[in-house]
């Protein structure tokens, strides 16, 4: 992303909310939920750390939805969000998908924007569908380390040069894709003419291909032709400056199949209204869709003025006209009434699926019609002769036979993205709830965990007054363990240290809800159970606006059954080779796993009852990039075994440690777990 790039963005974004009031006078759904625009919006924990899947709106959505049902049968408990442009896409993910995922517009690409959607969502990974790049979105995804990948993507021509003419201004987009999953091998030689590097790339055909059209949509099209029993055309997704065509070669159709009804389906909603005037204008009977009743035997035209049913209108149809062709728009993926046998006529402007279209008329599976007229000749002699429309719909449904399995191959792409979902104990924020007792306070907790959730459960003396408590931990502040009734607890409240913390004692610095360090340290320890890590489970953060300035935060988390800091076990007895081996396996597992631990000293390692190594008090940690951080961890605990060892000398107590015997053995653990 270039800094051109971030001020032109930000100059046009007063546009950009003109632009959605103007389009909200025609679809009002454009003037609502702008908060989303910008990534203001609320987002419910339970869909944090999920996967995050575009498609810009209903074509690439209905295209997505057998990957997207893959998804959510293969990973049944990961969090999945749909992002989307437009409401139409918004409304049919709804009505597709119900509450099985998480719909929320794709925020206006500023930097403020994508820094507060990724700040909200923390997506594991997002998945683009088709060729809709964002810079901001993907220097975000890339500083935060979340893998994007580009599925059933195409790259026509006039996009490559399109792409390669503005490059000074977007920047190095494609170089910054995890992968990229191509329709077809010529769309693959134009990414890698984007700089997309070679084994990051593969074609894997086109999602369409497997598309498969539900029964009860074709039950419901079998009736609706039984009930209408009269000829049906099909004119789908239609533009401005084609219905006119389609309306004066209709009529030509009229005068030799006069009982023929017209299913007029115009792309976008907010021109319904105008093609309906349109039709009156030119003297067509009209019904419409919306209206609930069907067409009766004087209607002539039906107007498609709903959203979702394009499958069916083709399926009801004996012959279907592809929109977008007789303009120069280039056309609409002619794969749907493949699908549903439907006999299939296009205008000549379809260099958006150029190569689809090349195939279909090699193969002799469909019909060219170059203007009205030229329309009004193909439809009628389709009408007129079934066997000329069986001969098509066979040929084009031989055609691509071979061509399915796109979907399967996504999918297998998209688990080489998420390896760590095969593993560990699959927990994540997909189990926990958010709970507000006041406007100025937000608790996440584990619904799995707590069937019920009070704020109280956050004060120590709540417990005590039940008996609860069963001991404390003390160092910087105390931590109180208390006796659940399904499980035993520990309550930390975060405190200030060092100089800072003598005057301000437990006050942090306001940020979002997300980053704050209760809820950080609770959704980092999730992360990490989930891989299978030797960390405690979290059960429940809250974050608590302070008067004037500031915030205080606690967690509950999981005791680990007969665990001891190895401080204490220290000052007891001297550790096993065994012992010191296992905790510098830890320690491996976790630096294997890209995590920085801040204060890794020996009261943070533990073990437990049968020699489990453990590692607690994840404050302030992190994922990062391999580096020095590494052997900078191992320098601090090693300091903090020498700290403890002098301190004990100096107040004349045990200490069972010897560096030259125990650190080499800690050290042998580390690099043996391989």
């Amino acid at each position: 992303m270039t800094a051109a790039y971030r001020l032109l963005i930000r100059l046009l974004l007063p546009l950009a909310f003109v632009y959605l009031w103007l389009r909200g006078k025609k679809a009002p759904a454009y003037r609502q939920r702008w908060s989303e625009r910008l990534a203001l919006q609320p987002v419910p924990p339970a869909y944090r750390h999920g996967l995050l899947i575009h498609c810009v709106s209903v074509g690439e959505t209905v295209a997505a939805r057998p990957l997207i049902e893959g998804i959510l049968t293969q990973y049944p408990h990961l969090p999945v969000t749909l992002s989307s442009m437009t409401p139409t896409a918004a409304d049919l993910a709804q009505r597709l998908f119900g509450s099985r995922v998480h719909h929320l517009y794709l925020p206006i690409d500023t930097p403020g924007a994508m820094r507060r959607f990724f700040t909200k969502l923390a997506p594991r990974a997002a998945i683009i569908l088709e060729t809709e790049l964002w810079p901001c979105f993907l220097r975000e995804a890339r500083c935060r380390r979340v893998p994007v990948m580009l599925l059933n993507a195409r790259m026509s021509e006039k996009s490559l040069a399109s792409y390669q003419r503005n490059s000074w201004l977007l920047g190095p987009i494609w170089q910054q894709l995890r992968w990229v999953a191509a329709q077809t091998q010529t769309s693959c030689e134009r990414f890698i003419e984007l700089g997309v590097p070679a084994d990051k790339l593969a074609s894997r055909g086109n999602l369409k291909f497997d598309s498969h059209v539900a029964a009860t949509t074709l039950s419901e099209a079998h009736e609706l032709r039984q009930r209408l029993a009269r000829p049906v055309v099909v004119a789908a997704s239609t533009h401005k400056g084609e219905d006119e065509q389609i309306l004066d070669a209709f009529a030509d159709v009229l005068e030799n199949e006069p009982s023929t009804l017209l299913i007029l389906v115009p792309r976008h909603p907010e021109r319904f209204e105008n093609v309906a005037e349109l039709i009156g204008q030119q003297g067509f009977a009209l019904q419409r869709r919306s209206s609930g009743d069907l067409p009766d035997e004087q209607h002539q035209v039906w107007l498609g003025d709903t959203m979702g049913e394009l499958l069916l209108w083709y399926a009801v149809a004996d012959v279907a006209f592809v929109g977008g062709s007789l303009i120069t728009r280039g056309g609409h993926n002619p794969l749907e009434p493949v699908a549903t046998d439907t006999a299939i006529v296009s205008g000549p402007h379809v260099f958006n699926f150029k190569e689809i279209f090349a195939r279909l008329d090699a193969a002799g599976g469909m019909r060219w019609a170059e203007g009205a007229e030229d329309l009004a000749q193909q439809l009628t002699e389709l009408l007129q002769k079934s066997e000329l429309r069986s001969k098509l719909q066979q040929a084009a449904r031989q055609e691509f036979a071979q061509d399915q399995g796109a979907t399967t191959a996504m999918l297998n792409d998209i688990s080489h993205c998420l390896p760590q979902l095969t593993k560990g104990e699959k927990l994540n924020m997909a189990t926990v709830e958010k709970l507000n007792p006041s406007a100025k306070e937000e608790i996440w907790y584990r619904s799995d965990r707590f069937e019920a959730f009070q704020e109280a459960y956050f004060d120590p003396d709540f417990w005590r007054a039940r008996d609860q408590i069963k001991g404390a931990a003390t160092g910087r502040s105390t931590a109180w363990f208390i006796a659940g009734e399904k499980i035993d607890m520990l309550l930390r409240h975060y405190y200030r240290g060092g100089l800072v913390g003598k005057l301000n004692k437990d006050r942090f610095k306001r940020e979002p809800v997300a980053e704050s360090r209760a809820m950080a340290e609770f959704e980092l320890l999730l992360q990490l159970r989930e891989q299978g890590l030797p960390v405690p489970e979290p059960l429940a953060a809250r974050y608590k606006k302070a008067p004037w300035w500031g915030y205080r935060a606690d967690i509950l988390v999981a005791v680990i059954p007969g665990a001891k800091d190895v401080f204490k076990c220290l000052s007891e007895r001297p550790l096993s080779a065994d012992e010191w081996h296992k905790l510098g396996a830890a320690i491996r597992q976790l630096h294997d796993a890209d995590v920085y631990h801040s204060d890794l000293n020996c009261h943070n390692l533990m073990l437990d009852s049968a020699d489990k190594a453990w590692i607690v008090d994840f404050d302030k940690c992190e994922f990062r990039e391999s580096g020095q951080w590494r052997e900078g961890n191992l320098a601090r605990l090693l300091r903090s075994f020498k700290k403890e060892y002098r301190k004990a000398q100096e107040a004349s107590r045990d200490f069972h440690w010897q560096e030259e015997r125990d650190w080499p053995l800690l050290m042998a653990g580390y690099e043996n777990a391989r």
